[in-house]
């Protein structure tokens, strides 16, 4: 589904301050799974994942997304992608605050052309149990906890219905409890579902991960099947 033939990503390119900060990488990731992408702060991790879903531009090299070839960024080829295909959820949520839970979903569905209210309002609820946030489409995101807030961007993360769902650091600021159960649902839509997920806690990529990719210094120095992966009670 997504595939890097020796990609690079300069910061400063050609100047005193140069930083090379994704080295000649090749990697291949199928249609599903739980891939975690695993590195200390500053490892090149997340420009990584930015690079394979078209939120950053790369130098040289070949991304190659399900038929789309990119041997150089193309921002509206990769604009139409992200809305169609893909899925993203950051670590600090990035819901309108001032706007309803219900609110909050119903804008990206709007943006991917789903006009029917009814069909809307049987989506929305349909997701938020799934996320465990049945009966929350009135109250304001800003009156949510942040492991509430974080359910929902998981669902509307989902409610386009994308193939990959992208997940950068998404438990970083949750407490362990709310980041077991969310982490669990994570690795109940990797059985359906591409997921690829930066994180830096060791733990949570050998319990959950299906693959693990270890990040250091703009090169992949491990990439491995994970055997022991499985889900956390809470």
């Amino acid at each position: 589904m997504i595939k890097l033939d020796n990609v690079n990503k300069f910061f400063f390119k050609g100047k005193n301050n140069e930083n090379h900060v994704c080295k000649n990488t090749s990697l291949e990731f199928e249609d599903k799974g739980l891939n975690v992408i695993l590195g200390n702060s500053g490892s090149g991790k997340t420009t990584l994942l930015n690079m394979m879903c078209g939120m950053d531009k790369f130098n040289s090299g070949t991304i190659t997304f399900q038929d789309a070839v990119f041997t150089r960024y193309r921002s509206r080829s990769w604009d139409k992608l992200r809305n169609d295909k893909i899925g993203y959820i950051y670590q600090n949520y990035q819901l309108l605050n001032d706007f309803t839970v219900y609110d909050n979903i119903e804008l990206v569905l709007k943006m991917n052309g789903i006009s029917d209210q009814e069909e809307i309002t049987k989506r929305i609820a349909y997701l938020l149990e799934i996320v465990g946030m049945k009966n929350y489409e009135d109250r304001l995101a800003k009156q949510l906890s942040g492991g509430q807030q974080q359910r929902v961007a998981f669902a509307r993360a989902l409610s386009k219905n994308p193939d990959v769902i992208i997940a950068d650091e998404p438990t970083g600021n949750l407490d362990s409890k709310t980041t077991i159960e969310l982490m669990n649902i994570l690795k109940r839509i990797s059985k359906e579902k591409l997921v690829i997920m930066v994180t830096h806690e060791q733990a949570l990529a050998d319990f959950y991960a299906d693959r693990i990719i270890e990040v250091s210094n703009g090169k992949v120095i491990k990439d491995f099947k994970n055997t022991n992966s499985g889900n956390l009670s809470v």
